[in-house]
This record gives structure tokens, sequence and C-alpha cells, in this order.
């Protein structure tokens, strides 16, 4: 009878101990947060600090709402945001207690060992923030790191939109507009998620706008992440050689301009305003390939600068970004961005315009979507498997376009001296 009421204190202890540190202490957030503050010099011109004004627990974390001095530069803190992450996860660790563990308890002699070896079962749980400012800075402070993966389905497509999903967030799903944002600026390096995410955006718009849909696919790579889609009666352009893709560009830089100048000349600002349905998608993977072609690169700038108007949307992808891989005049076309880990800040300012994908942790689909503001998503995963049995309705065999490099002479005849009939396929 005392084993038991004994064994029944030692579980409600448990029980408590691990709720307790299940819900961590706020008040040791809040000092670290304050310390880190103090430590890294963020305060106003006039030496005033950041002083907290409220928090608020929230499912699975809390939010510090802070007043910022006059005068005070909040890209410090956006800047160095794993500073503050950093120092909140030196020598933290969670209990990780599962309510299950206590059904699996045996009450026999062992049990002091059961749970002795319950109580040591400790997992570190890295905490992760985001920032937010309106007026004040906020803080908000999660127990746990962000789902690693979330697995596509038919729940993420928008039908009858140009809306694609980009990303999750704790919050929710985060859409791109192609009607509302237009162009899209992807960078990341080999294997983290970029052209997973171009193919998900890709068999997104063609289960979405089967009948309006137009693709331009430039695949630099080797096609690798294309071919798949070469047969889709969607697909207007497939190369993945860079002189021909030059001819493509050119000759949708020409239907551009066409579609542009009927649209204003019949009274309407815009392909949206125009009522027509149809819109056009030039998808380049590894753009580095063709920065050095300037003619291919006015193309781009061109399709950034007035490809809005007229419905024809650029995604600009590549795993190098650089002054010349992308540039300034088309970013400037540009302001929404894709970004996953690269391998500094230099080539994060310049993907994004600001530093933080040199500090994504290695984790394929987690990157950085910037349009008004940044956000870290996890983009949802769709395999290969998945895709050909979603677009596989929608594949066409047409005859191929021949091109130069395929025409082969074919020798007929006898030899007769030096000469040969010689005739070429047409």
């Amino acid at each position: 009878m005392l084993f038991e009421i004994g064994s029944i204190i030692v579980m409600g202890g448990l029980a408590g101990y691990a709720s307790l540190k299940q819900s961590g202490s706020t008040s040791n957030d809040a000092d670290k947060i304050q310390k880190i503050f103090a430590n890294s010099g963020w305060n106003g011109r006039n030496g005033e600090t950041i002083r907290l004004q409220r928090k608020a627990k929230f499912k699975g974390g809390v939010e510090y709402v802070y007043q910022i001095p006059l005068g005070f530069d909040r890209k410090k803190i956006e800047a160095d945001k794993h500073i503050l992450e950093d120092g909140l996860n030196i020598r933290h660790k969670h209990f990780e207690f599962d309510p299950s563990d206590l059904l699996k308890i045996r009450f026999d002699k062992t049990v002091l060992k059961q749970i002795k070896k319950i109580l040591t079962n400790k997992k570190i749980k890295r905490k992760e923030i985001e920032l937010n400012f309106d007026g004040m800075l906020k803080v908000k402070v999660y127990n746990e790191r962000m789902q690693d993966q979330y697995e596509w389905d038919e729940s993420y497509l928008k039908p009858g939109t140009w809306s694609v999903s980009i990303g999750n967030t704790r919050q929710g799903v985060v859409r791109h507009d192609f009607d509302e944002h237009k162009h899209l600026i992807i960078a990341g390096a080999t294997g983290y998620g970029k052209s997973a995410i171009l193919k998900l955006i890709v068999t997104s718009l063609v289960l979405q706008q089967p009948n309006n849909t137009n693709l331009h696919l430039i695949d630099l790579k080797g096609g690798s992440a294309f071919k798949r889609f070469e047969d889709l009666k969607q697909t207007k352009d497939f190369t993945r050689d860079p002189k021909e893709a030059k001819d493509i560009l050119e000759d949708i830089q020409m239907k551009m301009n066409e579609a542009y100048t009927d649209i204003v000349d019949k009274g309407f600002e815009d392909i949206k305003e125009s009522g027509r349905k149809e819109r056009h998608f030039i998808i380049i993977d590894e753009a580095a390939d063709i920065a050095d072609d300037s003619a291919c690169m006015d193309v781009v700038t061109d399709i950034a600068r007035r490809g809005r108007g007229a419905g024809y949307y650029l995604i600009y992808a590549t795993q190098y970004p650089s002054s010349q891989s992308i540039p300034q005049q088309t970013k400037r076309n540009i302001p929404s961005r894709l970004c996953f880990v690269l391998d500094d800040a230099v080539a994060s300012n310049t993907a994004l315009g600001q530093t933080g994908a040199e500090e994504l942790p290695l984790i394929p689909g987690r990157g950085i979507y910037k349009n008004v503001k940044s956000q870290v998503v996890q983009t949802p995963f769709i395999n290969n498997k998945e895709i050909q049995k979603r677009i596989t309705p929608h594949i066409v065999i047409r005859p191929r376009k021949e091109k130069e490099s395929d025409k082969v002479e074919h020798r007929e005849g006898e030899k007769t001296g030096s000469d040969f009939i010689i005739t070429e396929t047409p």
C-alpha cells in the first residue's frame, strides 16, 4: 500500500516537474534578452535602453514587447538577430516529457530506476525568435523550432488564381500572388530547396490554371528540374542550352511587346485590367550561366521592367547570387525574393537586400521570403512521383522542334572519285 502511494506521489511530482520545465521560465528569458540588448550595444543615440513594456504567453511561447528609444536603428537587431537567438539558447535545456511514459512504468522493485531513466531523458530543444516592428519592438520567443518538413497536399492549391504556396510559417501558409507581385527572384545553395520550389510553382500553376498558363522553361543546370514538364500542353518553350535560351528570350520579348502595345492601345493599364486570362511565366533556373551574355541579360531586364503590364512574369533563380548574376536593374524591378541558405552575408544581401540567409539552419526547404516584410518559411515538399501523377493528364506528345544540332547529313550512293551525293533532312 505504502509502495503504491509513494509511487503515485513520485509520478505526480514527475508530471508537475515536467510541466514546469516545458512551460519554461519567462522571467529568465526576459532577463537574458535585456542583458543581450545591453551587451550588444543596442541602445538609442543618447544611450537610452530598450525597455520591456509587457509580455504575454501564447501557445508554444512568449511575446515580449519593448519600447524603442528615439533614434534607435532597428536594423541593428534585424541584422544581428542570431545574436539574440543564440543568447537565449545558451545552456538551455527543456525536460522532454511524454505522458505516455507514465503508462509504461511497471510497479515492481525497478520502479525507481524506471522513473530515474525518464528524469534523465533530456533533449536539447532550440528556441527560435521572430521580430516585428510597429512602433514597438515585438520579440516572439518560441520554445521549439519550426517544423522541418510539410508534406504537400491539395489544400495548398487555390484553383482559378495565380497565387501559389511559397511556404509555411507558424501562423499559416504564405502565398505569392503573381498577379499582385508579378516576378520573383529565388536564390540558394545547391540541395536546400531552390529546384524543389521551382517544380512546386510549375505544378501549382498547371493545376490551378490549366487553360491559361504558358510556360517558357530555361533550365541551365542540364534539364534535371524541368525535363519532366517539357511535354506539357502548357509548355511553349523548353531548353537547357544557353545559346537557345537567347533565341527563346528574344522571341518572348517580341511577343511581350506586341501584347503590351495591344493592351495599351485598347485603353487598358495592364493585363489584369484588360480581362485577358492568359499569363506567361519565364522561368530561368541557374541564371548565372547566361549572366555573361549581355544580349540575354538585356532581355531579362526588359521582361522584369515591362513584363508585368503584358502578363509576362519572370521567375529568376540562381545558386550564385552576385552583382553580375543578378543585375541591379533586374533587382530593382523584382522586390519579391525567396532565399534559401547561402554561404555568407554578402550573398544574402545580394539576393535579399539584407543579411540572414547565411544564418538559416541547414534544413532543405527552410528559407526567407521577402515581399513587404521578411518571413522565415518552410516550403511544402512534393515528391517527383506525386508531381508526375498530377501533371500526367496535361501531357501532350507533340512533334519535337528540330534543332540545328540535331540535323544529320546522310551520305548515299557510291563513291565516284571524290564526289558524294549528300542529302540533308529537312
